[in-house]
């Protein structure tokens, strides 16, 4: 009688995890928008699958996740960038120390995002454009807008760097993650 009831029991966790992936695939999967140029004016409609939650977020809403084109970026030959994430990963072999600097004018709300263990930190709390990470291999930096009402992000992204932060950048008044 434990048998069947056993039995039962793993049958209906396939047929429900059969009715989710169905559910999954009907709501369609997650699309990064088009990819934008530094400095040039950039406007997209989004879609439902433009769209990602960011769990801890304290304006409650989904983002849309910008996507760059990575050489307009970094020229860091470690730091790696994912178009399905839009995410560009550090992969130096060691902790190192980058400046990660930024400019946009935009109606939408923006934040620089760090991610590290799964946890997404906002990197521009103080407003001051740019922020020295301490990082180690396989943390993460991205850029999330906000979508206003229609659905539109309306962004030109004038500066979005990822550099080597050296000594002689020190007292620039920037954040820090360490």
């Amino acid at each position: 009688m434990n048998s069947n009831r056993l039995f039962a029991l793993c049958g209906m966790a396939v047929i429900a995890s059969a009715f989710a992936a169905c559910d999954k695939y009907e709501t369609g999967e997650y699309a990064p928008i088009p990819k934008l140029h530094i400095g040039e004016a950039y406007s997209h409609q989004c879609e439902d699958n433009n769209y990602v939650a960011l769990e801890y977020d304290s304006l409650g809403e989904k983002v849309v996740l910008l996507n760059f084109y990575p050489e307009e970026v970094t020229s860091l030959e470690y730091v790696k960038y994912d178009e399905e994430t839009s995410t560009f990963s550090f992969h130096k072999g060691e902790t190192a120390r980058y400046l990660i600097s930024w400019e946009y004018e935009s109606d939408n709300a923006v934040r620089i995002l760090y991610g590290q263990n799964g946890m997404w930190y906002d990197m521009d709390k103080n407003r001051r454009k740019q922020f020295i990470l301490t990082a180690n291999d396989g943390m993460t930096v991205r850029m999330a807008a906000y979508p206003l009402t229609q659905r539109t992000i309306n962004i030109t992204v004038n500066r979005f760097r990822i550099e080597e932060y050296a000594e002689a950048d020190k007292g620039s008044g920037s954040g820090t993650a360490d």
